[in-house]
C-alpha cells in the first residue's frame, strides 16, 4: 500500500458524520434546542451566549449538508466581542460546552484554529444530540408545568388552611393536636421559596398540607356550608339566593364583614401567597348561590375537574378549594394563561373569577352564541369589561341558569317524560 492510499484511509477513519437537521428545520430553530439543553444541563448565561456565538458564526447550509461538518474557526478574540471577558472564561465555555456534548473542539498547537486545515469548534456532536436533546426539552417543558401546577395547588391549600385554623384557634377548647398543627403550619416554606424545590419535594409537600386540609374540614365542616371557608366570620359570597349586593371581597377569598371578629393564627415568618390590595375598589355585584348549584351550572368536563380536585369521588356539593382547583383546571385545560386567571382573581375577586370561569366554560358550548375561539381572551375581557363598569355577572348567571333549565327540559322531553314546568301546571 502505497503513502498516499495509508493517508486516504486515515482521513476516512477521522472523517465524523451525521444526518443534518430534520426536515423543516433551520439554523434558527437548533440554535434555540441547543440554548434549552445547555440550560437544562446547567450552563451559566454568559456559556450559553457563547455557544449561540459560535453557531451563528457557521454558515446554515453546513448544518444541513451530511458530507461537511459545521466548525467555527473563530479565535477567542473574536468570541469575546467586547462582552468583557478573558481568554481564561472563553476557554472554560468551551470545555463546558465540550462537556455537556454540544461541541467537540479539534485545535491546534496553543488552541490554534485554521479553516484550511480544519481546525476548530465542531457542532457534529449537537447535531448527532438532537433525539436525546428533543426528548429533554419534553421533560424539562412537563416538569415545569407540573412545578407550577403544584404551587398554585399549594398557594390555594394556604389560604384555607390559614383561614381554618384562624376559626379552630377561636373555638373556645381548640381540637386536640392543634398546637402541633400550627407548629406544622409555621414550618412550611414561603412562597418565594417553592421555585427552588424540586418536583418530587414540591409533590410531598402539597400532599402533606392537603393531607393537613382535610383533616381541619373534618372538623370545621357543616352541612349546607360551604366547607373549607372559616365560618360566620369568614362566611364567603356563595350563598343560597340570587342578591343584587354582596360584601366586598378581598383577593384571597375572604369576605369583609366589619360585624365579626376573628383572632388570626400568629403566621410570623411566613409570607402571604397573595398580595394585598394596594388601593380598595368597590366590589363587583355577585350573585349569591350555593356550591351544589354551581356544580349543576357546570359543564360535564368541569364538574370532572371538580371531582378530581375533590378526592376522585362525584361529590353533589363540592368544597370551594375543589370548585376553585377545578375551575382554573378546566381554564388552563381549554388553553387559558395562568396570567388570565390571576387578573380575573385580582379584580373579580375569587367569587367572581370562580363564577367568570364557569361562564367562560359554557360558553364554548353555546349553541346560541358565536363560538369562543380565545377562552382566555374571552375572560380577560370581563376583567376589562369589569375595570370599565359593564361587567354585569349577574345578568350572565341567569342567562346560564335558564340555559340549564331548558337543556334539562329537553332531556326530560327525549326520555318521554313531561316537563316540569308541565308538571307544575298539572299541580
Amino acid at each position: 500500500m502505497s503513502f498516499r492510499q495509508i493517508a486516504s484511509a486515515h482521513h476516512r477513519e477521522n472523517l465524523r458524520y451525521h444526518n443534518g437537521l430534520p426536515d423543516g428545520w433551520n439554523r434558527d430553530r437548533f440554535r434555540q434546542l441547543c440554548v434549552c439543553y445547555a440550560q437544562i444541563r446547567g450552563a451559566s448565561a454568559q456559556c450559553i451566549r457563547t455557544l449561540e456565538i459560535i453557531i451563528d458564526m457557521i454558515s446554515p447550509c453546513a448544518f444541513r449538508d451530511p458530507s461537511q461538518e459545521p466548525f467555527c474557526y473563530a479565535r477567542q478574540e473574536t468570541l469575546i466581542a467586547g462582552r468583557g471577558l478573558t481568554d481564561r472564561t472563553i476557554h472554560n465555555h468551551e470545555r463546558e460546552l465540550e462537556a455537556i456534548g454540544l461541541i467537540e473542539r479539534r485545535l491546534g498547537a496553543n488552541g490554534a484554529r485554521c479553516k484550511r486545515k480544519g481546525l476548530g469548534l465542531f457542532l457534529t456532536p449537537a447535531l448527532n444530540l438532537i433525539p436525546e436533546m428533543r426528548d429533554a426539552d419534553v421533560r424539562s417543558k412537563a416538569e415545569k408545568k407540573e412545578h407550577d401546577a403544584l404551587r398554585g395547588d399549594r398557594s390555594r391549600l394556604y389560604r384555607y388552611v390559614k383561614h381554618s385554623l384562624a376559626v379552630l384557634a377561636s373555638l373556645p377548647c381548640p381540637p386536640e393536636g392543634f398546637d402541633e398543627l400550627m407548629a406544622r403550619f409555621r414550618s412550611w416554606p414561603r412562597a418565594d421559596k417553592l421555585k427552588y424545590m424540586s418536583v418530587d419535594g414540591l409533590r410531598s409537600h402539597v400532599q402533606a398540607v392537603h393531607d393537613l386540609w382535610k383533616w381541619i374540614e373534618i372538623h370545621i365542616a357543616k352541612p349546607g356550608e360551604i366547607s373549607g371557608e372559616p365560618e360566620a366570620c369568614f362566611g364567603c359570597h356563595i350563598q343560597d339566593q340570587i342578591e343584587e349586593k354582596i360584601l366586598s371581597c378581598n383577593v384571597d377569598g375572604e369576605a369583609t364583614m366589619p360585624s365579626a371578629k376573628t383572632t388570626e393564627p400568629d403566621c410570623s415568618g411566613l409570607e402571604s401567597n397573595h398580595p394585598a390590595v394596594i388601593e380598595p375598589r368597590k366590589a363587583q355585584k355577585l350573585p349569591r348561590v350555593n356550591n351544589r348549584t354551581l356544580y349543576e351550572l357546570a359543564s360535564s368536563e368541569l364538574r370532572m375537574h371538580i371531582d378530581i380536585a375533590g378526592g376522585g369521588d362525584q361529590k353533589f356539593c363540592p368544597t370551594l378549594y375543589a370548585i376553585e382547583t377545578g375551575v382554573w383546571s378546566r381554564l388552563s385545560e381549554i388553553g387559558t394563561n395562568i396570567s388570565a386567571w390571576h387578573a380575573a382573581t385580582d379584580r373579580l375577586t375569587l367569587m367572581g373569577a370562580i363564577l367568570a370561569g364557569v361562564i367562560t366554560d359554557a360558553r364554548l358550548s353555546d349553541p346560541k352564541l358565536p363560538p369562543v375561539v380565545n377562552p382566555g381572551g374571552y375572560l380577560r375581557g370581563m376583567v376589562q369589561a369589569e375595570e370599565r363598569g359593564d361587567l354585569n355577572l349577574i345578568a350572565s348567571f341567569m342567562g346560564l341558569l335558564a340555559r340549564r333549565a331548558r337543556e334539562e327540559e329537553q332531556a326530560l322531553r327525549s326520555d318521554g317524560a313531561p316537563p316540569a314546568n308541565a308538571l307544575t301546571r298539572a299541580w
